[in-house]
């Protein structure tokens, strides 16, 4: 027991530790922190509530668990949790040991990124609920406690017990690196009547805390958009030039100089919302001053395999709102420019990554 405490304590020193020295920012990154799958261990300390003082029943615990995270916020696991669990009788203090193994189904719910403005935080805390099985045996010592006449436990079970197990909880999840997580695990298990040799008319409660690892595995490429090729803005000075040389003509006819089409697309990154291609807000801005009786469109758009509708519809509008805002220091009045912002509603590209945009249109 004291080697298991040492170990605790250890894994704790860590979970400190890594909290102070990861700075993570996902546009740097080569992966989407998003989805992934897991692989975790965990040990800790569990006691069982009954009439007997919980504290003086606190023994060792460990788990394994495999799972995934489908979304920023939705993750599901298998968990196994057992080893070695303790009841007592009050009036005799007389106090017995047996073994137990809870397998369970959980529901994960990350909710620092359900509330947060971005999804790739150093720390999340994680709600936990589900359901699942428990499995008892090697109740020898309750068996020779009442073959002594020691204690009156007519419902004691002999061999072994399978009873339900419902579980709630709540995880601090620690992103060390790309592949190891650190996590703290606290949690509360409904048991059936009997689970512990006793019957008082309700359900048993068990509770655990236990301090864990998971390797993290499966990441999609972090793919960036395409450099966006600008189109060169064609040069009629020449060609002005030489119509003014010809002066020999009687009548001259008007040159017709073909209106300029104006669509240019600005890319973002996750999370991003302040434009870095100054060229092309300059190039837009000239146009806006040499067709003043035109309009220029800004729509926003976010993509829709990061986030959630509402998030996504607050940075496509951010988008938007910053464009103008340098088309105006720019010179172009507010009513020559309409704007949309559709969120991830509207998806004008296949490629995922590039549907985090601001297209301006003339027309």
């Amino acid at each position: 027991m004291t080697n298991f405490k040492t170990i605790c304590a250890a894994m704790a020193l860590g979970v400190g530790l890594s909290a102070q020295a990861v700075a993570q920012e996902t546009d740097n990154k080569d992966y989407k922190p998003y989805p992934y799958m897991f692989v975790g261990l965990q040990g800790g300390v569990q006691t069982t509530f009954t009439d007997y003082n919980a504290f003086k029943l606190i023994r060792p615990t460990a788990s394994v668990s495999f799972g995934s995270f489908f979304t920023p916020v939705v993750g599901a696991r298998l968990h196994v949790n057992g080893l070695w669990n303790q009841g007592g009788f009050k009036g005799i203090d007389e106090k017995y040991d047996y073994k137990y193994a809870t397998t369970d189904v959980d529901l994960m719910l990350n909710l620092t990124n359900m509330f947060g403005k971005k999804q790739d935080y150093v720390c999340n805390v994680i709600l936990l609920g589900g359901i699942g099985l428990n499995y008892a045996w090697d109740n020898d010592n309750m068996t020779a406690l009442r073959n002594a006449s020691k204690v009156a436990a007519p419902m004691a079970w002999k061999d072994n017990r399978l009873s339900h197990n419902a579980r709630v909880g709540v995880m601090l999840d620690f992103n060390v690196c790309k592949h190891l997580g650190i996590n703290l695990e606290i949690s509360a298990n409904n048991l059936s009547d009997r689970y512990n040799s006793k019957t008082n008319n309700k359900d048993d409660w068990q509770a655990t805390a236990q301090l864990g690892i998971a390797y993290k595995f499966g990441f999609k490429k972090n793919v960036k958009p395409a450099p966006v090729s600008v189109t060169p803005v064609a040069d009629y000075s020449e060609q002005k030039r030489v119509e003014t040389a010809v002066v020999s003509k009687p009548e001259p006819k008007p040159v017709v100089v073909k209106e300029e089409a104006l669509k240019e697309t600005l890319f973002y990154a996750i999370r991003e919302s302040d434009p870095n291609a100054n060229n092309i807000i300059n190039k837009v801005i000239e146009w806006g001053k040499k067709y003043p009786n035109k309009k220029i469109s800004v729509s926003g758009y976010a993509d829709k395999g990061t986030g959630n509708p509402t998030i996504n519809k607050k940075y496509s509008q951010e988008r938007v709102d910053k464009v103008v805002s340098l088309l105006k220091k720019g010179g172009i009045p507010e009513k020559q420019i309409e704007t949309q912002a559709y969120g991830d509603t509207v998806q004008p590209f296949t490629e995922n990554d590039q549907n985090r945009c601001v297209i301006i249109v003339g027309k």
